[in-house]
């Protein structure tokens, strides 16, 4: 999949933000704290759970993807009940219904949905659940299904979930018996999961995955899992690492948060797969300086044909990305604005007079639409 622009509405609390245009590759949102860089994400979030049945109090929407070779259009708009969250679902009831909702393949409609009537390709439809997309409802269509393939290859990367899960994949009786596509589409388990599912697999991208995160840091030696009983006797990995010139291995609750962050980092990146939408909240949280520009490298020169929406405020990263990447994003009351820095005439010269001239601009620097 990959997003070509999103437009969305918070009608609870009247954030708004218009025609936001994605890079095929790669598009970093930058901007002064609470312009809406982290909402926006949170919105691609909420996208793919109502692709998956979820329904989002006053959410109302309008995003152009391509997936497989089809330009969508998909819009929708829930009813708004005031005093509940809004990018959470209700989970007391979780009953919101759609107003609204169209999907367009390729400029032809081929879902209407609006005052109580439900079309699919000129045919009207039985009643269907009204709180849930078209694109969880009509998944099995063969029209349908792409649309719902692809928001499922995107994900947020969540470097703060270090754990190993009790669970027969990982178990050390059923262990050994995936290839690298198995793992690869193993989203649900963590990163460090996967990792020892590829070391008991002997799959190669094992040790690509340690080779670079030896680059990064040179005194680690070798990277490697021991096993360790649970409560009920259950066996499962514990991560350990080996640095040179030390007698003892560093157990994974004593790891560095700045090694740990940067192995989970790699390990994502590496087990992307082509279509896959990766969202980055604050790249640079927790890294430090020497594995930034490695880290920003392997995220501008994938492996895996993959789309990146990531935010940063950190200099080394902004000054890394392409200056045509750049969003920047500004906010007047509830209404977010997003300019290129061509607009604002940033990097005319050279990289680095973009940066200085993006932190000196008055939409950086105060966060205000002029």
């Amino acid at each position: 999949m990959k997003f070509k622009s999103i437009s969305a509405t918070d009608k609870i609390s009247g954030w708004n933000v218009k025609n936001i245009q994605f890079n095929p590759m790669l598009t970093l949102l930058v901007g002064a704290s609470g312009v809406g860089k982290t909402r926006i994400l949170n919105f691609i979030n909420a996208l793919c759970q109502i692709a998956q049945g979820k329904s989002f109090n006053g959410i109302a929407w309008k995003v152009e993807f391509e997936q497989d070779g089809h330009d969508y259009v998909w819009e929708g708009e829930f009813e708004a009940k005031q005093n509940n969250d809004k990018f959470i679902p209700d989970l007391k009831e979780n009953k919101l219904t759609l107003v609204e909702e169209f999907i367009s393949d390729n400029g032809k409609i081929i879902v209407s949905r609006t005052d109580g009537s439900f079309a699919y390709k000129d045919t009207e439809m039985v009643k269907l659940d009204d709180t849930k997309s078209a694109v969880e409802l009509l998944k099995g269509e063969d029209t349908i299904k792409p649309i719902y393939d692809g928001f499922s290859q995107c994900y947020s990367l969540n470097v703060a979930d270090t754990s190993i899960h009790v669970s027969p994949v990982v178990d050390v009786s059923k262990r050994n018996a995936l290839n690298i596509m198995l793992v690869k589409a193993l989203n649900m388990f963590s990163p460090l999961e996967r990792l020892f599912l590829l070391r008991e697999n002997k799959l190669k991208e094992y040790d690509v995955i340690c080779q670079k995160f030896q680059e990064i840091f040179p005194t680690v030696e070798k990277i490697d899992f021991t096993l360790a009983k649970t409560f009920n006797e259950t066996l499962i990995p514990v991560l350990i690492i080996k640095e040179k010139n030390v007698a003892t291995w560093i157990r994974q609750n004593e790891i560095s948060s700045g090694m740990m962050r940067t192995l989970l980092q790699i390990i994502t990146l590496v087990l992307a797969n082509d279509g896959d939408v990766l969202m980055i909240d604050e790249f640079e949280n927790g890294l430090g300086v020497n594995c930034i520009n490695e880290l920003a490298d392997l995220i501008m020169e994938p492996e895996a044909d993959i789309q990146v929406v990531m935010t940063s405020h950190h200099p080394y990263i902004i000054n890394a990305i392409p200056v045509k990447d750049w969003k920047i994003l500004t906010r007047n009351g509830s209404d977010v604005h997003v300019h290129t820095a061509e607009e604002l005439h940033i990097g005319e010269h050279s990289k680095h007079e973009a940066f200085m001239q993006l932190l000196q601009t008055p939409e950086y620097r105060t966060g205000q639409n002029r």
